[in-house]
């Protein structure tokens, strides 16, 4: 009986340190959170052919593979693209200071002992550590046969279509602006997103004169793409129309994460234009469909949430005269039916023009190019004012989850916030 207590003794003592080193999980909003990394943090990298970089993490306690891809980018800060005006910022094939490595934040895994058996040279330690002090690791590696298989983004550029294990979105035709079908995994319901809206208006040499450029007039024709495990980017001209007469091209660059996606527009407004166009504005709309009893906030308040019912109330109109400002800009639908949704507007470059709320709670509003009757809600962005010229810069941000949790100001921050960066190389 004595040596068997001792050896369960031992038992407990092997089982508790082996339960003291397991990582603890991650969050739902972190879990998916995709990692990027600066070519520059990488210098022990810089100059290797691509081919021979790969990352790999800890699992089970054996050195193992994931999946990972390296975007390389132009002057503009943007993914490049070949036969884009805008110049690369590096050498192409080569590991660059302006390139990113990524990944997704649950692949990475415990520090590796040094007894670990690799495949091929490990360059670098990137170490990551969250809000709680908990730290993961990733491996660079070099000369590695062994690659992950998982794509976390699927996607078809023949069908427009772009695939996650949380949402499907189909583009219509060839024109990226336009969603054929979208659904979300575990949703309650019917399609839940009706349409992306965008809307250019403005006086046409007088303000009292106006006219308005709708996605009739909008086409943004996929161009290229660059299709990865972690990010799928779609290059499109982006190209506007009055009565037949093309009035102005844009870059339209369209990133499919996990969970997220992102809508990067940039362009030069040309100064003879802008003469013309008196007072404009862009607005940027998502129009939900049938979500009743779904709830709103926005990062200017009021803090109660507001509750869609098919007409504006007297919160939906406050949160429409807090205004919006480049530091509180998030937008927050849960529609309590496993679907919650944050949206953000960004700008880039020295694009700095003041912006609004835009959010409408009808029973029955329908447009040109809506599938479903209705603004239920109906919730976007309203840019005041275009500069008289120069570059412009706007990236609008849509996240997903089933349950972002109940403090959207708080999720906002996560969600946007990468975790502590440590790179350690090998030598």
């Amino acid at each position: 009986m004595h040596y068997f207590q001792i050896f369960c003794l031992l038992l407990w003592g092997w089982a508790g340190t082996a339960l003291a080193s397991a990582l603890p999980p991650l969050s739902e909003n972190d879990a998916y959170k995709p990692i990027l990394v600066e070519g520059e943090d990488l210098p022990m990298a810089l100059g290797v052919p691509l081919e021979e970089l790969s990352l790999a993490a800890i699992v089970d306690d054996v050195m193992e593979p994931v999946p990972f891809q390296i975007d390389q980018y132009n002057e503009g800060g943007a993914p490049w693209f070949k036969g884009w005006e805008i110049p690369f910022a590096g050498t192409p094939g080569r590991f660059n200071p302006t390139d990113k490595l990524l990944f997704i934040y649950k692949d990475a895994g415990p520090r590796r002992d040094s007894g670990v058996p690799v495949d091929g040279t490990v360059l670098a330690d990137i170490g990551l550590r969250d809000v709680d002090g908990v730290e993961r690791h990733v491996y660079l590696m070099r000369n590695s046969r062994l690659r992950s298989d998982e794509q976390y983004v699927r996607y078809s550029a023949e069908l427009g279509l772009v695939e996650t294990d949380f949402y499907s979105l189909r583009y219509q035709g060839n024109n990226h602006l336009r969603w054929d079908d979208l659904q979300f995994t575990g949703f309650v319901g019917e399609r839940p997103l009706d349409s992306m809206k965008l809307k250019v208006s403005g006086g046409v040499m007088m303000p009292q004169l106006r006219m308005d450029l709708t996605n009739d007039n909008m086409v943004a024709a996929p161009a290229g793409a660059i299709i990865g495990p972690i990010r799928t980017t779609t290059q499109a001209d982006f190209n506007v129309h009055f009565m037949g007469v093309h009035v102005v091209q844009f870059s339209l660059q369209i990133h499919h994460y996990p969970k997220s996606v992102i809508y990067d527009v940039r362009g030069v407004m040309p100064g003879m234009l802008r003469q013309f166009a008196a007072e404009p504005t862009v607005s940027m709309e998502v129009d939900a469909n049938g979500m009743l009893g779904a709830q709103v906030r926005t990062a200017t308040g009021p803090q109660q949430a507001a509750t869609v019912d098919g007409k504006m109330g007297e919160l939906e109109k406050a949160m429409l005269q807090a205004g919006m400002s480049r530091e509180q800009n998030w937008i927050w639908i849960s529609s309590k039916r496993n679907l919650d949704i944050l949206a953000f507007l960004d700008y880039a470059g020295d694009f700095n023009e003041p912006f609004s709320l835009l959010l409408q709670d009808d029973l029955h509003m329908q447009e040109d190019g809506e599938m479903f009757p209705g603004r239920l809600p109906s919730v976007g962005y309203r840019i005041e004012n275009l500069p008289d010229g120069g570059s412009i810069g706007i990236l609008a941000s849509i996240y997903f989850s089933a349950n972002f949790g109940d403090e959207p100001g708080q999720v906002a921050q996560q969600l946007r916030t990468q975790p502590e960066l440590r790179v350690v190389p090998y030598f």
